[in-house]
Formats: C-alpha cells, structure tokens, sequence
C-alpha cells in the first residue's frame, strides 16, 4: 500500500530532474522549525537604548542581569572583531559597549537571537559552510544600515539590519527541507547571480529569495522584512519596499565584491559597479552630483571599515 507521503512525493515531482511543484514545496518548508526568537528584544534594553539620557553603565547593567545575553553579547562581539586571538578578547559587558557604540549594541541585541536559532535550526544541515554564510550575512546587514543612512529612509525596531542579516536565510532553508536539492544546486560553479537564480529555479522550483520570503511570512514577521527579501535582487519588482529591497541588493553586491561571497561559487568577479544596479538607481536617482559625491566617499569610508570587520571574523 502506497503511503500518503510517496502518492504526494510521485503526484508532485514525477520526474526526479524537474523543478518541484508549489504545493510541495509550501508542505515541507511548513514542516521546517520556527526560529523562536525572531521577535525576542529585550524591552527595558529596547528602552534604554532609544533614550537620550542613556549612559554606557546603564546598558550594560541592564545586559548584566541576563547571563544569556551577556553571553551573546560577548561571543558575537570577540568573534566578529577578533577571530579567535585570545590575547585580544573582550569580558567586560561594560568594555563591550564601549569599544562598540550604542548603535551597534543595538544591532546586536536584535541579531543575537536570531543567530543563536538559525544556528539551533542548522544542525540538520551537517555540511552548511556557517562560516561563510554568517560573514556574508553580517556584512550585509550592517552595509543594508550604512547605506540606507545616506538617504533619508528610516526604519523602527532595526527592520533594515534585520533584513540585510536574513536576505539569504532561504539558503539554509532549502538545505534543511531539501538537502539533495541544496547540494545539487550549491556545489555548482555559476556564471553570475542571473545564472545561479535560474538553476535554483529550475532545480528546486522556487530560488532562495522565494523560499526565505515564504518561510518569514509563514511566521508572521513584518511585511517590510518579506518583502526585501523576496526582491533582494529585483527590487524594481517590489510594489511598496523598493528602497529596502534596493539596500539589500546594493550591501549583498559590495559585501560579495569585498571577497565576502558567503556560499555562492561564481566563475568570476562582477565586472559592474554597484551604481549600475537597479537598487542603487532607486535609493539615489535624482541626486546632484556633489550629493553624489558626498554619499559615494560616505559609502567608501564604510565599505574600508566593514572590510577588515568581516575578514576578522572566524
């Protein structure tokens, strides 16, 4: 007797080389556990760090009084700023929130959680290169921020870093729900992003912007988020995040062209500039050129710094 899974699996995907079918797709990234802490930033810190009248003491108080987020707090910044070189490492909550700045405190407050669940929902994948993926994500995240300043978009609650972080979550997704589909696809050199979007469309039937769209949806995180990531490399195709969406691409392209590629084998470097993308055309078109000017070394400043950030990391 055939099974309701083998009669769903052969009405679905008959042939073992054709793209799966949407209902399949939607059933097993369903199946895929929820990153629990997507929403899970601590109030009072939340609090604290958007007054003005806050002091560095005072934060890292009040980050004292967790020992899980002192915890993460400490990890991600050693690991982030320093690799593994003990002799440079930070204790010190208080040291911490010094050497980082309020700002990236916030950030890591935000990132933290979702690090640590991501990394719990990985274990599935025993072959995932985390390394690679968390220095691309990181990298993206905060250049989705950096850019972003230069405009006058703003965003609540750390929407836009959160959407640099998880723009290529789909990747790890496909390789939790489909692991024979996430080898077939990732061990492939390919030509450019055009060329690795198509071969994940016509190997899996969605690409990974799809699938990590769905999958935050499906857990109810902020249309802004979806949507961005849905786009990330067609924000001209987003209805009503175009300028984030456009971050996104925009701090995926740098962060890849700083040799930051996260798990992607590509052929060859990109040959355009990030001012030839559709992401960039959207956030700045209209600009003067002595705006330009002023956002492109604003831009430069960043990138130089975000650069030895990621090569430190493990």
């Amino acid at each position: 007797m055939e099974t309701d899974d083998s009669r769903t699996d052969r009405r679905t995907s008959p042939d073992p080389n054709s793209p799966l079918s949407d209902f399949l797709l939607i059933e097993r990234i369903n199946q895929c556990p929820k990153l629990a802490s997507l929403k899970s930033i601590n109030e009072t810190l939340h609090d604290l760090l958007d007054s003005d009248d806050s002091f560095v003491a005072q934060i890292a108080e009040v980050i004292r009084l967790d020992p899980s987020l002192t915890t993460r707090v400490l990890d991600l910044v050693n690991s982030i700023f320093f690799g593994s070189k003990d002799e440079k490492r930070i204790s010190g909550v208080e040291e911490a929130s010094i050497f980082l700045g309020l700002n990236r405190i916030r950030e890591l407050i935000s990132a933290t959680p979702i690090i640590e669940d991501i990394m719990e929902l990985g274990k599935g994948s025993q072959a995932f290169p985390w390394t690679n993926f968390w220095r691309h994500s990181i990298g993206c995240a905060i250049l989705t921020r950096e850019i972003l300043s230069l405009t006058d978009e703003k965003f609540e609650d750390e929407t836009d870093y959160v959407a640099g972080l998880l723009h290529n979550l789909g990747k790890l997704i496909l390789a939790i729900t489909f692991p024979e589909l996430f080898e077939k696809v990732y061990q492939k050199t390919h030509l450019d992003t055009v060329d690795f979007l198509e071969v994940e469309r016509t190997t899996v039937g969605w690409d990974h912007a799809k699938i990590g769209a769905y999958y935050l949806w499906n857990h109810h995180i902020s249309d802004e988020i979806v949507d961005a990531i849905h786009w990330h490399h067609e924000p001209l195709r987003s209805e009503n995040h175009q300028k984030l969406s456009g971050a996104v691409q925009v701090a995926d392209f740098i962060t890849s062209g700083l040799g930051v590629k996260g798990i992607v084998r590509q052929s060859s470097p990109a040959e355009k500039s990030h001012c030839e993308l559709d992401g960039w055309r959207i956030l700045f078109e209209g600009k003067s050129p002595q705006e330009m000017e002023i956002i492109e070394h604003g831009l430069k400043e960043t990138v130089e710094r975000i650069s030895q950030t990621l090569h430190g990391i493990l």
